[in-house]
């Protein structure tokens, strides 16, 4: 048998060890943000009231509070689509990852593993989203798995965003909302067993320390064999957090993340004729003894938050950040009518992130007018370092219907060597501004401007070349708000969004040389909050446009790329989430898109008029579950999927699909339940990660049963 790869020594980030005294010594420090006016006229300690309340507030399935604008706001204040995934919806539907969290979202698909990229890979109107996934406002971009063990909601904000992110951003933005400490006692653990050998164990445990002072751990584990044969699926993770200062004028909080992971990838099928292959779908074309896929996650944060008084505060935030991750994979490519031909793909890289955010948040009145202002400024080092396995001799061809996965291998396969292929630096620095003013009873108007500078520096190795691009970019973001009562709210929204040629840690020649690509989304909309904010509703109308998009000049002498390029999505979406009636709870959505590439004038000109990949033109959702009483709860769902195509050319469609699951769940009483999902109940044949070169197909009928405790 070969040897496997290496693992990185598992061990908990350097940093975290730093971050304690660090967190501590801004506790002590707090007192010194008194002025010395105020100093000297104390002359007694005043008694502290401790009364901590819950910024990230959920009720089932309507989350009433959002910090996706970089404040905790109302979800009626975003002039923008905005849908909140909470950790109750997480719960019933038993969600494991960040991608089944969201695969009900509208206008979410999700792609394979495009060109041996490892991780979470998404679309969202359109465009991708893969740089654009963020961990408690902070961006979260490198290449891995993400996992839900320790999240509070999620929230998926559409349209270009860079005046609140930074670069990125046209179709919107994902950020993670991490679990926190609270001033009580909690302990909860679940145990799930299911079909192909699933096995998940969480916990989550809260203690109070102190009046104001909490610790916060989660740990998870998760094995799992899959519906594909010699497929696997292996993690676990940590996030430990303490809070000082809870619900006082200074709040501290310390934490750490860890989650690693152990996979035996699973690049799918071919296409034939335009459309997914038929085979069975527990074909496997990888190499079992060879394939695999690990990565490991560390991140740690340090966050404080000083409150001048109740309408003025600095939230201050450093994060140290550091993911490792490695593959070798197979992807499958069809030869003929009765060959696979084995695509080797096995990469790896280390990506290491600093980034220091301050927001400084006020109220003030100008005569009539009420402002509530927010600047802020962002600083971020991030570096990457990539390498490429080759192996000693090719991987071998397989038949299309009997395909084996342990092929006697030779010798010289074995003799694997691993390459550096480049390396990546790039600072940072933003500053940024925002008002929002009521400057009639009913009416809001939101301004607000960013200036990014990225300075970038990519050595690539395996050429000896090494590039510089430097970026200087201005993003805006504007709305009208129209506020009739406390349960309406209508808006008219603009803003822009920017992508650098450095965006994802590499960049070649051409892309030294040519300016970002810019974006915009115009959007009208409204939301309503229904039956005393039990029932959550919004709808939308929306264009977001990239208007100068990269393509290849046919002129090969070209020293930068063309940014003449241009395509747009209009999307209509309706959504709703909350209880209609007493014992429901419900999410629904529905997004119709229509996306077209409107001028392609470069070297792939045959998109030009095409929809863009993995672009459906419609998809929809609803989930429900009914209370019947005596501990009994039952839920079921259906989600839709329009066509989609793989490729530019729009020759290669995938079909849509309808899948419905289901729920069964019985309390004993609070503290102990016992629930049962059924995945794909109709079991129908259905594919969901798509690239150009294969398409992944979904999972078919499946069960899972989970005991929740309390203690």
């Amino acid at each position: 048998m070969p040897k496997k790869a290496n693992r990185k020594p598992q061990r908990p980030s350097e940093t975290a060890a730093l971050l304690l005294p660090l967190g501590a010594m801004m506790v002590l420090s707090a007192p010194l943000m008194a002025s010395a006016e105020e100093a000297s006229e104390v002359t007694t300690m005043p008694t502290i009231k401790v009364q901590q309340t819950k910024e990230l507030e959920n009720e089932g399935y309507v989350a009433k509070k959002t910090s996706i604008g970089k404040l905790v706001q109302d979800p009626k204040e975003i002039p923008q689509s905005l849908t909140i995934v909470t950790e109750q919806k997480m719960d019933d539907r038993n969600a494991d990852t960040l991608k089944e969290a969201l695969r009900d979202v509208a206008g979410l698909t999700f792609n394979a593993g495009e060109g041996g990229r490892i991780g979470d890979n998404m679309t969202l109107r359109g465009y991708s989203v893969v740089g654009d996934l963020y961990l408690d406002g902070i961006r979260d971009s490198a290449q891995y798995n993400r996992e839900v063990f320790n999240l509070e909601q999620v929230d998926v904000l559409r349209g270009s965003a860079s005046m609140l992110f930074g670069r990125g951003s046209t179709g919107g933005v994902i950020n993670q909302e991490s679990k926190t400490p609270k001033l009580l006692d909690e302990y909860k653990t679940s145990v799930t067993i299911g079909d192909n050998n699933y096995k998940r164990v969480t916990a989550d445990i809260n203690k109070q320390l102190g009046e104001t002072t909490a610790l916060r751990f989660n740990a998870m584990k998760t094995d799992t064999d899959s519906f594909a044969n010699e497929v696997s699926n292996s993690r676990e993770g940590w996030a430990g957090s303490i809070g000082f200062g809870i619900g006082t004028p200074d709040e501290v909080n310390v934490s750490h993340y860890h989650l690693e992971t152990d996979n035996v990838p699973f690049f799918g099928v071919p296409y034939l004729n335009g459309a997914p292959m038929e085979v069975p779908l527990n074909t496997f074309y990888g190499l079992a003894a060879i394939d695999y896929e690990r990565d490991n996650t560390d991140i740690s944060t340090v966050s404080w938050k000083h409150k001048f008084s109740p309408t003025t505060q600095l939230k201050t935030t450093f994060r140290h950040s550091e993911y490792w991750r490695d593959l070798s994979a197979t992807a499958p490519r069809l030869s003929g009518t009765s060959t696979i031909t084995r695509q080797n793909q096995a990469r790896g890289g280390e990506v290491t992130n600093d980034t220091f955010q301050a927001d400084l948040s006020t109220t003030i009145n100008t005569g009539s007018w009420n402002h509530e202002i927010l600047t802020g400024m962002e600083l971020a080092r991030e570096t990457s370092n990539t390498w490429s396995h080759t192996y000693g001799a090719s991987r071998p061809s397989t038949t299309v219907y009997d395909p084996n996965p342990y092929p006697t291998l030779s010798a010289s396969f074995y003799n694997r060597t691993t390459a550096s292929t480049g390396n990546y630096k790039g600072n940072t620095s933003a500053f940024y501004a925002q008002d929002m003013i009521q400057f009639a009873p009913e009416w809001k108007w939101l301004v607000g401007a960013r200036f990014d500078q990225l300075k970038a520096y990519y050595n690539n190795i395996t050429t000896s070349n090494q590039y510089t691009r430097k970026d200087r970019m201005w993003s805006y973001r504007t709305g009208i708000i129209f506020e009739p009562d406390d349960t309406a709210s209508y808006y008219a929204s603009y803003g822009s969004s920017f992508n650098p040629s450095a965006d994802l840690y590499t960049f070649d020649a051409r892309g030294s040389n040519t300016p970002p690509e810019e974006s915009r989304n115009i959007e009208i909309g409204a939301k309503w909050d229904l039956l005393d904010g039990d029932l959550s509703l919004r709808t939308s109308l929306s264009r977001t446009e990239k208007y100068n998009e990269r393509n290849t000049d046919v002129d090969t002498a070209a020293t930068q790329y063309l940014l003449s390029g241009k395509r747009h999505t209009d999307a209509f979406e309706v959504e709703v989430s909350g209880k209609p009636w007493k014992n429901w709870e419900l999410t629904a959505s529905w997004a119709l898109m229509k996306a077209k590439v409107d001028s392609d004038p470069g070297t792939n000109s045959t998109a030009q008029g095409k929809r863009p990949t993995n672009t459906p033109s419609h998809t929809a959702s609803i989930w429900g579950t009914y209370d019947f009483g005596e501990g009994w709860k039952a839920g079921l769902g259906v989600e839709r999927v329009g066509a989609r195509y793989a490729n530019t050319s729009n020759t290669t469609r995938v079909p849509g699909y309808t899948r419905f699951d289901g729920l069964v769940s019985y309390e004993l009483n609070k503290n102990v339940k016992f629930s049962l999902n059924v995945f794909n109940l109709a079991n129908t044949r259905y594919y969901e990660g798509v690239y150009t070169g294969h398409v992944v197909p979904g999972t078919p009928r499946t069960w899972q049963l989970t005991a929740d405790f309390k203690f």
